[in-house]
This record gives C-alpha cells, structure tokens and sequence, in this order.
C-alpha cells in the first residue's frame, strides 16, 4: 500500500470522518427541527431583523477589504469563517472537506448564530456522501446552535418544506433556477434570499470567481474550474445581474462584477 495516498484529498476525508472523534462541543441527542419549516422561522431565528446588512463573506482574496462592522450579520463559507468569527455570523457548509472538519472538528464560539447545510439531490455521489454525513450526525448530535439540514433528500417534511421554499424564492424574486457552483455562491444565494425578504443591504465579498490568481484571500491555491471556469461565470453572472436588478442595496466588493449601489440602469462592469 502506498502510503501517500492516505493524505489525498479524497483518503484523508474518509479517515478523518471514520476516525476522528467528536469535539467537546457536540452533544449526544437529536434536536427537533419540526417548528422550523419557512424562511421566515429561519429569519427570526437568526435575528435577521435585528441587523443592519447581510454581508457574504466567500474565500476569494478580494475577502480581505472587510471591515467588519457590529450591526452586521456574516454569511460565511468554507475558511472566510476566521475573517469574522469576532462578529455574528452563519457558518454554510457546503464542500465535502470543509464539511468532514465541521463535523467532527467544529469549536462554537459565541458570536456563531448557526450553521446551515444546503445539501441538493442532483443525482451527484458528492451530495449523496455529505448528505448521509449530515444525516447521520444530526440524527445522534447537536451544537448549542441549530444547525439546520435544508434538502429535498427524504429527512423530514420541514426540511424539504425550506428547500422548496429557497428555490421557490429564487424563481420567483430572481428569475433563477437553482445550480450548484461552489460553497461561496452557495452562501449568496441563501443570504440574498433572506436579505431581500427582510429589506436588508447585502454586501458581497470573496466571490471572485478565479480573479485575482490563482489564491484566497489567506493562500495561494490551485483554483479550480468550480471556480473559475467559464460556464459557471456566467451561471454567477446571470444571478447577480438578476440581483441588481432589485431595489435592494447592493454593494459588491467581489474582483468579479464589482461595482458600489447598482441601478439597473448602469453598465454591468466585470
């Protein structure tokens, strides 16, 4: 057996999730998710009301112009949760890796409002694999914060009752039909969804999509084509020029499509 091949990508999830023992800061019991069923109950939960803006936070290197403000709620992915651990924020987990740290490896910390898993049957092994995860933790554990399982994999009737309602929402308010892209526009779909029910300004960063290197806003990385590839910049374009087109306040501090308080009237710039 080589031994290297334990460290791929690949390898080291399986072991790390087979292995790896739980963190102190999961507790053994399942939590009732059944009066959690709109986004609505997903807003209040959130306190959503209660803040300023709704800021995304990806992992691309434009994430390092924040400046993280009190009165701000974080919608964060992936790494881009240490650039705001010290402010609220929600933590959506959505690649496989960050997905097998999270649940074994997680440490809540008090500004942490909860976690949001978007797991879509798409008929992929990858989503299969991190539902059943999932699936598995939240039937035996929890956090002191919800975590919260949207899907329309067969869980529970309040879950898929959420899923329909996101992409409902998504066609609805965006003339968007739901694709899987990467964790950062996973994060902004669900956050532009909420902040747009609740009148919020939705500030966007890190969603960079392959420009500025090949790097995130903490490392030099080889930037794949979930990323940067052509088709789905243009899936990512189609959203935000439907987002602009609201008459939300938006500020996109992104390197892809970046401009301050768009009208639909203005130039796209990319």
């Amino acid at each position: 057996m080589n031994l290297f091949s334990l460290f791929k990508k690949r390898n080291y999830i399986y072991f790390y999730h087979k292995l790896k023992p739980y963190s102190k800061s999961v507790k053994k019991g399942m939590l009732d998710y059944s009066d959690y069923d709109s986004l609505d109950d997903l807003s209040n939960y959130f306190k959503i009301a209660d803040f300023k803006k709704i800021v995304v936070v990806a992992s691309g290197p434009s994430a390092k112009k924040i400046v993280p403000e009190k009165d701000a709620l974080y919608f964060c992915c992936n790494d881009s949760i240490n650039i705001v651990k010290s402010m609220p924020h929600v933590y959506v987990v959505h690649d496989p890796f960050y997905l097998t740290l999270y649940l074994k490896s997680f440490m809540a910390s008090e500004k942490w409002l909860g976690t949001i898993f978007w797991i879509i049957d798409n008929n992929s092994k990858v989503n299969s694999n991190s539902f059943e995860k999932v699936l598995h933790y939240i039937l035996r554990k929890h956090r002191n914060k919800r975590e919260f399982l949207i899907t329309n994999y067969k869980y529970n009737k309040s879950s898929e009752l959420l899923h329909k309602e996101l992409t409902e929402s998504l066609k609805e308010d965006f003339n968007f039909t739901y694709q899987s892209i990467n964790s950062g526009f996973n994060t902004l779909m669900l956050a532009a969804v909420l902040a747009c029910r609740k009148n919020k300004v939705l500030e966007i960063y890190g969603l960079d999509m392959g420009i500025g290197g090949n790097q995130y806003y903490n490392k030099k990385a080889s930037i794949g084509k979930s990323i940067s590839g052509d088709h789905n910049k243009e899936i990512v374009k189609d959203f935000l020029n439907q987002l602009y087109k609201r008459k939300n306040k938006i500020y996109n501090a992104s390197n892809f499509m970046n401009y301050e308080d768009v009208k639909i009237d203005k130039p796209i710039q990319e």
